[in-house]
């Protein structure tokens, strides 16, 4: 009987290893089963919160026609802009940008001021309080080409100050593109 236990001690734990080793995942896989019902919609989510503020409170002009005036004195070209809303606050906490359309409203081709080129043309712009003054040493007024498109045309931006010192998206506020697309304008 002894004997005979142990023989079935043996053969059950054959039959445990052949049964483990012999088992693998080496097959190939099955069909795909069918798509199951659609489940029903879940419930609405919590308010989020409350964003950054965003680019309400910038203001920006419209496209506006430059007529520079020439003064002996200082031997530039000058054009002012009033701007009421460059303030005492603006000026101090703020940014004004101006900058020049030398295509067409049609095919922009925008360049921030300051501007210079490589014959020594500059464009320079100054914030006064309640004045934008340009400066040029050649007159950049706005033309009107051969087809009655007008070129040469500016347009300036004014942005509050909101928080010092801040870590807001980076922006090359030179590249107009990109103020642009940031500020959502339309043109």
């Amino acid at each position: 009987m002894k004997k005979l236990s142990g023989y079935f001690f043996v053969a059950c734990m054959l039959s445990v290893v052949l049964g483990t080793t012999s088992c693998s995942k080496k097959g190939d896989a099955g069909p795909a089963g069918a798509t199951g019902a659609t489940g029903a919609k879940g419930d609405k989510g919590d308010k989020g919160d409350q964003g950054d503020a965003g680019s309400a409170s910038v203001i920006y002009s419209d496209w506006m026609d430059a007529s520079y005036m020439y003064d002996s004195t200082s031997e530039v070209y000058f054009f002012d802009i009033t701007a009421a809303k460059v303030t005492t606050d603006i000026l101090n906490s703020g940014v004004v940008k101006v900058y020049m359309n030398f295509g067409t409203p049609s095919t922009p081709a925008v360049s921030s001021l300051p501007y210079s080129d490589e014959v020594g043309t500059y464009i320079r712009e100054y914030s006064l309080l309640g004045v934008i003054e340009l400066l040029s040493n050649g007159n950049p007024s706005t033309v009107t080409d051969a087809n009655g498109a007008k070129r040469r045309q500016v347009r300036y931006v004014i942005i509050p100050g909101g928080e010092a010192a801040r870590s807001a998206k980076a922006i090359d506020w030179n590249d107009y593109a990109k103020v642009k697309a940031y500020m959502g304008w339309k043109n």
